[in-house]
């Protein structure tokens, strides 16, 4: 059978194209964030019109269906959902405005469909999904834990819901008669599989095949390389597939037989028309038909032109792996034939890492892409023929082009902001302004500082657990000594006279967070002191107890403490590391707490923690043990231990981010942490504790600037919503406000997502007293301008 070629290009649409349908081979009816739903007519056997553009809603219109043709409504109707709670329902023949609009869910509408009978079916981000009879609610199907995602009507009473709680559930006649699992993350959509049941796909990149008793017969994974946000099924039998990895695939017996690219993000849709053809809607704003019919194939100079922006698109390297440039093969490797279609290969071109993917049916590589990678913390940039950590661009006020400011992470950040006062004849003013800038926007420097923690188990004037934590510069190692002054020259506070200048405020810009913020500060020799002292205990208690450590053991610590004082040393610490392991899993939960802040700090500096597993799973998986995070329950109430490891834990967590590893870990691993610890400050009232979990969210925000997970996202805004209501802590107030405001600005999901939640509102509710602070109100007027 011949490969899909392009066939058309639909634009029109100014964002995302969300959902479409295709009822018949001439019409096809879309839907997208830009707040329409448009319909489009067949003008020639490859080309198609914009017909008419239905304006009803006021948010994003997610989902769309179509009821067919009837006595009243001879050209049938359209169906929409939008982020504005709302359902609208369109009369083809008289578009101008709804004919209907059912009300009644109480979040965003993500997912449509029709019955047989004409009721219609809906999923919302409020939990629940609704049958709507004669426009009216019929039945509301409550049993998720989370948004409904996906929605199925298999015939007017049997209804399947798809949620991002993971599971899939069998309604018949309005009631919940079975729970299908299978899925390890997100059910984002269901498809009717003729002779077998039904098909969904999800955040996991799996695709299962289920039997509509509830029996999965089969699983399509191994080719989408991440999220699977959309399925349908050709009248051949043949599934396709759409996803985040700028994709849509063909799979036929249980194989994937043609992976289509597109030069967009995310591919938000697809749909099958009767005559075979696929449709699909883009991140891009477009619409795009590919045919396997020579008929339809597009005019050369339109499939050429598709080919070179295919090509051209920038590859993430995460979506292919980790790469050595320098082990790649050179152009010679494209002369070797592919051994399956899709088959992805890279080749090194000159210092370049271009994508080539397999074509079987023309028996030809062809270039997909230029694989780059993210500009981290270890790239360099060229300034005036100097190497910098960072090259920032100032925006000094209107209509003037902005500054270049130069900045190592070695640097302190008043020295080069002075440096780049006089460099470029600014007012003496900016200092403040601009080291701020720099402090925010430089890695791993801190929002902010608290006072220190007291704890009871080892007392305010020695090593204490959960006290301050400051945070030093991104390449700066701790000491054993570090901020023995209890000054913290790279987060000097900002003074508090204003300054009215449009250029100040330009400098002082918050929104959005653009490095990970990290806990750094400690005192080295204390942490060794108090692990001696416990182990003294230990061994005065019961000399046979095997958890006492050896002198060995204590030796290794030793060695540990010194290469984390010189890391460039890279010493041999693989055994101090196992000695902290052995104290953070095996010590009793009121004794482990200094094996855990040692943990935190080995993450830092050390490659070792990162690639750690054992038969319990990952290093995020041993924090989460060891730290007494999968122990906290609703009905009871948390020990002072269990407080400072959970604590320990979450900075351990916050300190992963700063490293590469660490980074594809927590991405991984993201959905697992959230569901974890979202619950924990309704639980607490450890200020330590709720800064290090709002911390934890406030690098996922900044992580999800590429690639995010739209489903963990809402959970943090969510609980961040929740937080927010009752909180009066001026830092996990402030740094609450960073992550919302992160996401919003990175993510038109989540800009979404603070209207339904009407995040203006909760902000506006926050203590008078917290919102005396400048830091307060210039990051309430960023976060609303934003919305």
């Amino acid at each position: 059978m011949s490969s899909f070629k392009l066939s058309a290009i639909l634009s029109g649409h100014e964002s995302d194209v969300k959902a479409l349908r295709s009822p018949s081979n001439d019409f096809i009816v879309t839907s997208s964030r830009d707040k329409t739903v448009r319909t489009w007519t067949r003008t020639s056997s490859n080309d198609f019109g914009e017909s008419k553009t239905l304006i009803g809603h006021n948010e994003f219109v997610n989902s769309v269906a179509y009821l067919p043709p009837n006595a009243e409504y001879p050209s049938g109707l359209i169906i929409s959902g939008s982020s504005d709670k709302t359902i609208n329902v369109f009369d083809i023949e008289n578009a101008h405005e709804p004919i209907r609009t059912l009300i009644g869910h109480t979040g965003n509408i993500c997912a449509l469909d029709v019955t047989p009978s004409g009721f219609i079916v809906s999923g919302s981000w409020d939990k629940t999904a609704k049958i709507w009879k004669s426009w009216m609610e019929s039945f509301t199907l409550t049993g998720h834990s989370q948004a409904v995602w996906a929605v199925m009507s298999v015939d007017d009473n049997l209804i399947f819901t798809g949620s991002a709680d993971k599971t899939i559930i069998k309604w018949q006649n309005g009631k919940h008669v079975q729970t299908l699992t299978g899925h390890t993350d997100c059910v984002r959509d269901l498809v009717l599989f003729p002779n077998i049941g039904f098909a969904s796909c999800g955040n996991d990149r799996t695709i299962r095949i289920w039997t509509l008793e509830g029996q999965c017969v089969y699983e399509l994974s191994g080719q989408h390389t991440e999220f699977i946000y959309s399925l349908s099924i050709l009248p051949t039998g043949e599934i396709i597939s759409g996803g985040e990895d700028s994709s849509v695939r063909v799979w036929k017996d249980g194989q994937c037989i043609q992976t289509i690219l597109h030069p967009s993000t995310s591919v938000w849709c697809v749909d099958s028309m009767p005559n075979g053809d696929i449709i699909s809607g883009a991140s891009d704003g477009l619409v795009r038909v590919f045919t396997r019919s020579s008929e339809r194939v597009a005019e050369q100079n339109v499939l050429k032109d598709f080919e070179n922006q295919v090509s051209q698109h920038a590859i993430p390297a995460n979506q292919i792996g980790d790469i050595k440039k320098d082990e790649l093969p050179g152009p010679e490797a494209l002369n070797a034939p592919g051994k399956n279609d899709g088959q992805v290969t890279m080749v090194r071109i000159g210092d370049k890492v271009e994508a080539h993917q397999w074509n079987y049916s023309d028996q030809t590589w062809h270039k997909i892409g230029d694989v780059v990678d993210a500009v981290g913390q270890n790239k360099k940039q060229i300034f005036n023929g100097k190497e910098y950590d960072y090259v920032f661009d100032v925006d000094i006020g209107d209509g003037v082009p902005p500054l270049k400011l130069p900045y190592n992470a070695t640097d302190n950040p008043y020295n080069a902001a002075q440096q780049f006062i006089w460099a470029n004849e600014l007012p003496q003013d900016y200092l403040d302004q601009i080291a701020d800038f720099i402090t925010k926007n430089a890695g791993g420097v801190s929002l902010g500082t608290r006072s220190q923690y007291s704890d009871p188990f080892t007392g305010t004037d020695r090593y204490t657990p959960g006290g301050a934590t400051s945070s030093t510069s991104a390449n700066s190692q701790p000491s054993s000594n570090t901020f023995a002054t209890g000054i913290d020259p790279w987060t000097r506070p900002v003074p508090t006279s204003t300054t009215t200048s449009t250029s100040a405020s330009s400098v002082s810009k918050t929104l959005p967070q653009r490095t990970y913020l990290s806990f750094r500060g400690t005192s080295l020799q204390n942490i060794l002191n108090k692990i001696n002292q416990i182990n003294k205990d230990l061994q005065e208690k019961d000399p046979t107890n095997d958890n006492i450590l050896t002198s060995e053991e204590l030796n290794s610590l030793q060695n540990l403490s010194k290469f984390l004082q010189n890391p460039s040393s890279m010493s041999n610490h693989q055994p101090g590391f196992n000695t902290v392991r052995k104290i953070s899993s095996q010590w009793s939960p009121a004794n482990r707490f200094p094996g855990i802040d040692l943990l935190r700090l080995l993450i830092l500096y050390s490659p070792l923690p990162a690639k750690y597993e054992d038969s319990s799973g990952n290093i995020v998986r041993f924090i989460i043990n060891s730290a007494n995070i999968n122990l906290w329950t609703k009905d009871s109430k948390p020990t002072k231990e269990q407080e400072i490891n959970t604590m320990l834990g979450l900075r351990a967590f916050t300190n992963l981010f700063e490293i590469k590893e660490g980074n594809n870990i927590l991405r991984h691993e993201s959905s697992k942490i959230v569901d974890l610890i979202s619950p924990l400050w309704s639980q607490t009232t450890n200020k330590n504790l709720r800064v290090a979990l709002v911390t934890v969210f406030l690098n996922f925000a900044i992580l999800f600037k590429t690639n995010p997970d739209e489903d963990v996202m809402l959970q943090i805004m969510a609980t961040l919503n929740e937080l927010l209501d009752s909180e009066t802590d001026s830092e996990t107030i402030y740094r609450s406000i960073v992550t919302l405001g992160t996401l919003i600005a990175q993510n038109q999901a989540a800009k979404e997502a603070a209207v339904i939640l009407d995040v203006k509102n909760v902000v506006k509710q926050i203590s008078p007293e917290v919102k005396k602070e400048k830091r307060i109100i210039q990051v309430i007027g960023e976060l609303n301008q934003l919305i």
